[in-house]
């Protein structure tokens, strides 16, 4: 009779393969985001966790490779590969809750962005990867594996929306260091 301690170096061994796929996707850009042509290089990623226990990889990408924040001519993308779940709503409450943090934007502009994205967004669940893409000046897409699933025209929602990650007082600052290649970036990140 087999025991179950026969069986777990084999687990073991398939949850340590699924781990090293899903990070080893953090390092790349799903393929809809690169067949779009964006001029865009790594300017460095890492791992949020919460109570020890993984949330998402992430990963900063712009046009110079480098993050000043966002230059008429800079596009910017963060890629984020899910490690659990997240229904539509508890992606939207993180987000009005981040925001508030942050104290912007104003409640009115929040609401309807919102109200826009609760129209687009649905759940995630591991191994499915967001990408926000910032045209300089222009929309906000978000993409997936299977291609762009939402956009926010307004120019102004993009920088608002990654200031969750990159603004200097956000709540996930050991994140923040990783994006920005470990280099404190407050000065470049102050025009946001």
């Amino acid at each position: 009779m087999r025991t179950f301690t026969h069986f777990r170096p084999r687990w073991l061994v398939l949850v340590g393969l699924w781990l090293a796929g899903t990070v080893a996707s953090a390092s790349t850009l799903p393929a809809p985001v690169v067949e779009q042509g964006y001029p865009l290089r790594k300017v460095g990623g890492g791992e949020l966790r919460w109570l020890g226990f993984p949330i998402y990889d992430a990963s900063l990408w712009t046009s110079s490779g480098r993050y000043t924040g966002f230059g008429p001519r800079e596009t910017v993308a963060l890629s984020l590969w899910y490690r659990r779940s997240f229904s539509r709503d508890e992606l939207l409450r993180i987000t009005e809750t981040a925001w508030k943090k942050l104290g912007q934007p104003d409640a009115g502009q929040r609401e309807r962005w919102l109200a826009e994205l609760r129209d687009e967004w649905t759940a995630v669940s591991p191994g499915h990867n967001v990408t926000t893409v910032v045209v300089p000046n222009g929309p906000t897409r978000f993409y997936d594996q299977r291609g762009r699933f939402a956009q926010v025209d307004d120019p102004s929602f993009g920088p608002a929306f990654l200031a969750i990650w990159l603004d200097p007082r956000s709540v996930v600052d050991d994140l923040r260091s990783e994006l920005l290649g470990g280099r404190d970036a407050a000065a470049a990140t102050a025009a946001n």
